[in-house]
């Protein structure tokens, strides 16, 4: 199983020699949140059902320009969105820029997708809220084929293309890794490369894995295979063990968040605590 490093409200300043050192003990990748603007004041509930751990003056940098840098100063570490927003965007310049990383990054780009919970985000950055699961389809299916097609038309309920192409196209398309535990999420994942879950509690990973098993295999029963790298990725809320991670190993899951420290961790904020507690995560689980 791969172990990926989340950095998430660290600082920013020591992203890249944080990732230069991920990669040098073995994680797979790094990954990065999104979110561009939080109201002071908003009615939306974070997805854990639990008090919304950051507030507007939490930082989050832009995860493609991040991406961008990280990449660009490592050899083998990946890079993922966990996850980006897509509904609140357009397809275009999502298309385009990364296409642009993954031929740059030499294909380690992860586009890890969510419908978004943050409805007043969304509302704010001018688009719509409802159906936005619906706009969110319409836009992954344009953005596959502006990677794969020189020249685009589409007609649906959300966008009106006439024939358009972006290039630079990608060096092979994207994988795309879909975050959420709706039903609609996990039928989403499991038209793509891949499923994001966040941190549930135990019972409810082992319920949401059996969900997603049995998707994937009605998928195979309609004569549609699954990727062979097919993606599962979740974090159980336990305590880190070796018994923890080869039973979620055993049930399908190809990659967890190597929790080196944890979220908030200010013991944690200094770059030489950071590669400490790394080192120890990576001498325990990943070597």
């Amino acid at each position: 199983m791969d172990y990926w490093l989340s950095y998430i409200d660290e600082d920013l300043d020591q992203m890249v020699e944080i990732a230069k050192h991920a990669e040098s003990v073995g994680f797979r990748g790094l990954a990065l949140a999104d979110h561009v603007v939080v109201p002071r004041r908003y009615g939306s509930i974070h997805p854990s059902g639990g008090p919304t751990p950051f507030d507007h003056r939490t930082d989050f940098p832009d995860p493609l320009v991040s991406a961008a840098t990280v990449l660009a100063s490592t050899t083998t570490l990946e890079v993922m969105t966990y996850v980006y927003v897509l509904p609140m965007r357009e397809p275009f310049s999502v298309a385009s820029q990364v296409a642009t990383l993954d031929r740059l990054s030499g294909g380690r780009f992860r586009f890890g997708v969510g419908a978004g919970w943050l409805t007043e985000e969304i509302a704010m950055l001018g688009h719509p809220v409802r159906g936005r699961g619906r706009r969110m389809d319409e836009m992954l299916e344009i953005i596959r084929r502006f990677w794969t097609e020189d020249e685009v038309a589409y007609h649906g309920e959300f966008f009106d293309i006439e024939p358009s192409g972006i290039s630079p196209k990608p060096s092979r398309p994207v994988p795309i890794w879909v975050g959420g535990k709706s039903e609609a999420a996990l039928d989403r994942a499991v038209r793509h490369e891949g499923w994001l879950g966040m941190n549930y509690d135990v019972d409810e990973v082992n319920g949401l894995l059996d969900s997603l098993s049995s998707r994937l295999d009605a998928r195979r029963a309609a004569g549609k295979p699954v990727p062979e790298d097919y993606q599962v990725f979740v974090i159980a809320n336990a305590e880190p063990s070796e018994a923890l991670f080869a039973d979620l190993a055993g049930r399908g899951v190809t990659a967890t968040m190597g929790q080196a420290w944890g979220y908030q961790d200010r013991s944690c904020a200094s770059v030489d605590a950071k590669k400490r507690a790394m080192d120890a995560f990576a001498a325990r689980f990943i070597r």
